[in-house]
Formats: structure tokens, sequence, C-alpha cells
């Protein structure tokens, strides 16, 4: 499958923001919330002003995203890869995993979070080298798992 990745800018705002709710629905549904489905226009413009925004792309259109944020000591967290459903499990986020790395070689660290729940996402995770380091209380619906990889 072709895949590119590129950095996003304001003129993909719409398009990742569809991305992400077709993306996050489930969450939404099963906790009742979810930051990466409940963002307006305003907001992904935002993310994309102020963090490092990637698109997945695959024939010209958008079909996914990347949200990747800078903290100081060159430490890096992962806001987010969201991929719409009929893209999935085609390695396209190992390959969007592998891609962030070398974009930002600079990092020592990256963290992300993800919900308890969602084994998938961990077991991806583990393979990609991240370990879980704890877990919060988001909400009353909602506990997310923390993870770290050293690079």
């Amino acid at each position: 499958m072709n895949i590119l990745f590129k950095r996003a800018d304001i003129e993909d705002a719409k398009r990742l923001l569809e991305v992400q709710k077709m993306s996050f629905y489930d969450d939404y549904i099963e906790y009742g919330e979810c930051p990466g489905y409940e963002h307006s226009l305003e907001d992904m413009e935002n993310i994309i002003k102020k963090s490092i925004t990637y698109k997945i792309i695959h024939n010209d259109v958008i079909v996914g995203g990347i949200v990747v944020r800078k903290r100081e000591n060159n430490n890096y967290y992962l806001g987010g890869i969201c991929i719409i459903p009929e893209y999935q499990n085609f390695g396209i986020g190992q390959r969007a995993v592998m891609y962030i790395e070398k974009d930002n070689l600079d990092a020592i660290c990256w963290e992300l979070e993800t919900p308890f729940n969602r084994y998938r996402n961990h077991h991806f995770y583990e393979k990609m080298g991240y370990k879980k380091i704890g877990e919060y209380r988001h909400s009353d619906k909602l506990v997310l798992f923390k993870f770290k990889k050293i690079v």
C-alpha cells in the first residue's frame, strides 16, 4: 500500500478533524467522552499551529493523522495516531511510529497514553518498544495507561 507522511498545514484541518472523528468514534460511544473525538475545527487548527502534526496520505486522500508535541529536554509526547477504520490493520501505524521517530531524531524519550482496555493499542505500542509506566483515572468511566519509550 502506497502511504505518504507529510506535515499538515491549516488547509488540512477540516479533513484531519473528519479523520479523528471516524477514528475515535467507538471510544466516544464507549466512554461518553474522547478528546480526539470532541475537537472543534478551531481546536484542530490550533493543534496544527502548536504541535508537530502529520497527515497520512493514500492515493492523494488523507486517511490518518499524527500529533506530536516536543517537550523540554528532547522528550516527546505522541498525542495520537489516528487512522480511519477501513485503513487499519495494514501496518500503517507501525510505519507511522517509525516515520516520526526518524523525523524527530533529537528525541531521547517518547511518551503516550491510551485507554486501559484498548488491548490492541497496548500490544501495538509494546511491539514498537514502549513500556507501560503507570495509569491514572481520567474520569468515572476512563482509566488511561501511560507508556514510555527511551530511544
